[in-house]
């Protein structure tokens, strides 16, 4: 329920992205106060990334660099 929440705390979220069940990851994955940097980090989350790359919280800069690399890292 806390991933769901628009308030729970940006640390809470992150912890809950690093549950060993990829089901409880994904949930957190699409909170909008998730640090950007985890954020980022769980595109490289097979998992995960799609969850991730959806997340409207994500950067601009890298959903362009997403688009234009095809999802491949440089």
């Amino acid at each position: 329920m806390a991933a769901g929440d628009p308030q729970t705390a940006p640390a809470t979220v992150e912890v809950l992205t690093r549950d060993p069940d990829p089901a409880v990851r994904a949930a957190p994955a699409r909170h909008p106060s998730l640090p950007q940097p985890r954020l980022t980090e769980l595109l490289d989350d097979e998992e995960l990334a799609y969850v991730a790359a959806a997340n409207p919280a994500l950067d601009s800069k890298v959903v362009r660099r997403l688009v234009t690399t095809q999802g491949q890292r440089k």
